[in-house]
C-alpha cells in the first residue's frame, strides 16, 4: 500500500478544506505527527496552506534537541511555524498528562485564532483509535464513550480534523522509514506503568494476531456508533425540548406527556436533559435509574432525589423539577423569587406568617382555612411576588386586580413589598397570601380536596386581611 496515493484519495473523498485553505497541523516531532507533515506537505491539487504548531513541554532531556529540530525542518520546507514552551513551574504534581493535554489545545486554539484558521490536523491513527476504544470500555460508562477518538469533532469555532486514522502505526512507521523521514521517539511510550501503554504493547497486538482486519473494525464499529448517536440525539433532543420549560439552572418537565413514551426512551430524554441541556456531568446511569423508577411510581405524587454538585430532582404530581439547590423550590429562602409549594409543610414568609396547602385538614389553632377542590394539572402549586395586572376571581364573579386588594386591605407597604400570590400550574391565582382568598369547590370526581392554611400575626387594621 502506498501510503501517500491512499491518503490523497481520502483527503480528495472527504473534502475537509479547499486548496490553499489555512490549515493548523499539531506537531510532536514523532514519527505519527512528521509522516502528517510530510503527506500534507505533498497533497497535489488539494495542498492547503499549512501552520505548523508545536508546543515543547519541557518534560524531556531531549526537547530542547526537537525544538531545534522543528524549527529547522520548517526553515528548509518553507512552512510556517508557532511555538511555545509549558515552563517546568507550572508543571503540577498529579495529572501531568492531562495538564500537558488542556495546555497544548488552549495553545492550538490560539494560534487558529490568530491565523483565522479552522481546522486543526492531528496524527491520531488506528492504533490509538482502538487504545482508547479498549481503555473506555475497561472502565466503564455512556456508550458514547466507544465513539474513542472522532475522525472530525467540532473544536471553538474550528474542525479537529484526523486524517490518519483510518491507517494503523505500522502503515505510518513503515512509510516513514521508505520516505526516510526523521522523527524522535519518546520513551515514556514505553513503560508499563502507563495504563495505555499496557494495552498498546499487550492487548492490541494480541487482538491484530487474532484478525488482521481488527483495526479496521475499530474504526467501522466506532463510526457505527457515533452515526447512530448523532441521529438519535438528533431526535431525542427535539421530543426533550418539547416536553421542557424552564432555564440552565432549572427544568420542568411534564410528566403526563413524558409518560406516553417507552421506558427506553424516556430513559434517553433524560440523559439529554442532564447531559446535554444542564450540563450535569457527574451523575451516574443509577441515578438517572433512579430518576426514572421514581417517574414510574404511582404510589409516590411527590418526592426528591439528590444529585451531586448542587442539583436535585423534584417529583410533583405531573411535574418533574431538574434544579439547582441553590433555587431549590423545597426551601422557603426569602431571597427567592419564586417557589413551589409542596403539599402538607409550612412555609414562611417571615416571622409574621406562616402558610401551607395540606391534603387533609390541619388541626392546628388559630389558622385560617380555605377549601381548594383542583385537578391533578393544577399542581404544582407556586407562590411568588404578584405582577402587574395580577387578578384575582371572586367568589360573587368578576376579578379584582391584586395591587387594589391590597390597597384595599390597607396593607402597609412594608408589608406589601413581601406578599406573595398563590397561583395553579395553569397560571390561575387562587390567593393573595395573607390578605385574601377563594374557596374553590367543585363536584368533578377527579378533583382533589386541599386545604390552605393561614396563620398569621400580621396587625392589620380590623376586619382586613386574614
Amino acid at each position: 500500500m502506498n501510503l501517500q496515493v491512499e491518503f490523497n484519495k481520502l483527503v480528495d473523498q472527504r473534502n475537509w478544506w479547499r486548496p490553499g485553505s489555512k490549515v493548523v497541523v499539531a506537531v510532536s516531532t514523532g514519527v505519527d505527527s512528521m509522516t502528517l507533515l510530510h503527506l500534507i506537505n505533498h497533497l497535489n491539487q488539494n495542498r492547503p496552506t499549512i501552520i505548523v504548531a508545536y508546543v515543547d513541554h519541557e518534560l524531556r532531556a531531549a526537547s530542547q534537541t526537537e525544538t531545534a529540530f522543528i524549527k529547522q525542518f520548517c526553515q528548509s520546507h518553507h512552512l510556517r511555524l508557532v511555538t511555545t514552551s509549558w515552563p517546568k513551574s507550572e508543571h503540577p504534581t498529579n495529572g501531568i498528562e492531562a495538564a500537558a493535554r488542556a495546555f497544548r489545545y488552549a495553545f492550538f486554539k490560539q494560534v487558529l485564532e490568530e491565523n483565522e484558521a479552522s481546522i486543526l490536523l492531528t496524527a491520531h491513527h488506528g492504533d490509538d483509535l482502538a487504545e482508547t476504544v479498549l481503555m473506555k470500555l475497561a472502565r466503564g460508562g455512556q456508550l458514547t464513550s466507544l465513539i474513542g477518538i472522532s475522525e472530525q469533532r467540532q473544536f471553538g469555532t474550528a474542525q479537529v480534523i484526523r486524517p490518519l486514522l483510518q491507517f494503523s502505526k505500522d502503515q505510518i512507521r513503515a512509510f516513514a522509514d521508505t520516505n526516510h523521514l526523521r522523527w524522535f521517539e519518546d520513551e515514556t511510550n514505553d513503560s508499563l506503568a502507563i495504563e495505555r501503554n499496557r494495552i498498546r504493547h499487550k492487548v492490541v497486538p494480541l487482538l491484530k494476531r487474532e484478525n488482521s482486519q481488527f483495526l479496521r473494525h475499530v474504526f467501522d464499529y466506532s463510526r457505527q456508533i457515533e452515526t447512530a448517536t448523532a441521529s438519535l440525539n438528533e431526535l431525542i433532543a427535539a421530543e426533550a425540548e418539547r416536553l421542557v420549560k424552564g432555564d440552565p439552572k432549572q427544568l420542568v418537565v411534564d410528566l403526563h406527556a413524558l409518560n406516553q413514551h417507552s421506558i427506553e426512551v424516556k430513559l434517553s430524554i433524560l440523559k439529554y436533559l442532564m447531559f446535554s441541556r444542564l450540563k450535569i456531568t457527574d451523575i451516574s446511569l443509577h441515578q438517572i435509574d433512579q430518576v426514572l423508577q421514581l417517574i414510574d411510581n404511582v404510589d409516590k405524587p411527590q418526592a426528591v432525589i439528590e444529585l451531586a454538585n448542587d442539583w436535585r430532582v423534584i417529583k410533583s404530581y405531573q411535574q418533574l423539577i431538574i434544579t439547582k439547590k441553590s433555587l431549590n423550590p423545597l426551601t422557603n429562602n426569602k431571597n427567592d423569587h419564586r417557589f413551589m409549594v409542596v403539599l402538607d409543610r409550612w412555609y414562611s414568609v417571615d416571622r409574621n406568617y406562616q402558610f401551607g396547602v395540606f391534603s387533609t385538614r390541619p388541626r392546628r389553632s388559630l389558622v385560617k382555612i380555605t377549601e381548594l377542590d383542583l385537578l391533578a394539572a393544577d399542581l404544582p402549586l407556586i407562590a411568588r411576588p404578584p405582577k402587574p395586572g395580577d387578578r384575582l376571581v371572586l367568589k360573587g364573579g368578576g376579578s379584582q386586580k391584586v395591587s387594589r386588594i391590597l390597597i384595599n386591605a390597607k396593607v402597609p407597604n412594608r408589608i406589601r413589598k413581601q406578599t406573595l400570590v398563590l397561583e395553579t400550574a395553569q397560571q390561575q391565582l387562587l390567593a393573595v397570601l395573607g390578605v385574601k382568598r377563594v374557596s374553590i369547590t367543585g363536584s368533578a370526581t377527579d378533583t382533589k380536596k386541599l386545604y390552605l392554611a393561614e396563620y398569621s400575626q400580621i396587625n392589620l387594621p380590623k376586619g382586613k386581611g386574614i
